[in-house]
């Protein structure tokens, strides 16, 4: 069963991280790199407060971000500005590169080749 790390934030930006498919480390590792992960993208992101909202703006620019239905040949009726445009891919490349520094800062202590694991943010119901 994954361990968990609860974030010290507002209630309504409480969440907990979880390291999965990790079978091959202990509690403890599980947990220090739990930390350090959460540690490093808080620090990414501006704090604890701001990292449900960032994750929760990364999801809906990469959902406006991907291709519709409409969008195969006719790029005349393209309502975005560059602007608009430029700043749903400013929030996507925004998160990546602060979980990317989380994952590296986490897993690297730990010396080992660990391509299955990942981390998970899940919300703290209130």
């Amino acid at each position: 069963m994954p361990s968990n790390t609860a974030a010290k934030t507002s209630a309504k930006n409480a969440y907990i991280v979880q390291l999965v498919e990790s079978s091959d480390l202990s509690a403890d590792q599980r947990v220090a790199a739990e930390l350090r992960f959460r540690m490093a993208l808080e620090f990414a992101l501006g704090g604890p407060d701001y990292v449900l909202p960032s994750l929760q703006a990364y999801m809906l620019a990469q959902a406006l971000n991907e291709p519709s239905e409409d969008d195969e040949v006719d790029d005349s009726t393209d309502t975005e500005t560059d602007d608009e445009d430029g700043g749903t891919q400013q929030m996507i490349t925004l998160w990546e590169k602060a979980e990317s520094d989380a994952i590296q800062a986490a897993l690297k202590p730990l010396g080992k080749q660990m391509a299955e694991a990942r981390f998970e943010i899940v919300p703290v119901k209130t």
